[in-house]
């Protein structure tokens, strides 16, 4: 069984994004890091990960998946043309590039 665990977006504007997510009513879990590269998860699924630049089209940093079993999907993950990221052991790559962490 999978299922969606957090969606990471990176931004150039912290400060305004955080904002907008709180006062859509979304509760800050944790944060870390200082600026440039700060990051924040909201309890709602939400990351903030903070960037110097971003080019169109690739805000979304990564997509986590909880997962009961990471070996395996890794392994379907191959079989369908996917790749290893140099992340760890539980990132993967889609073929259309978008990264994919994996949480057990």
């Amino acid at each position: 069984m999978s299922k969606l665990h957090h969606v990471a977006i990176a931004t150039t504007e912290f400060e305004r994004d955080k904002k907008i997510f709180e006062q859509l009513g979304m509760t800050v879990e944790r944060e870390n890091g200082q600026i440039p590269t700060r990051q924040l998860w909201f309890y709602e699924g939400i990351q903030l990960k903070e960037v110097e630049d971003i080019q169109l089209g690739t805000n979304i940093d990564h997509v986590a998946i909880w997962t009961n079993n990471i070996e395996e999907t890794i392994k379907i993950a191959l079989l369908n043309g996917c790749k290893m990221d140099t992340c760890g052991n539980n990132w993967f790559i889609l073929p259309n590039g978008t990264r994919v962490e994996l949480m057990e």
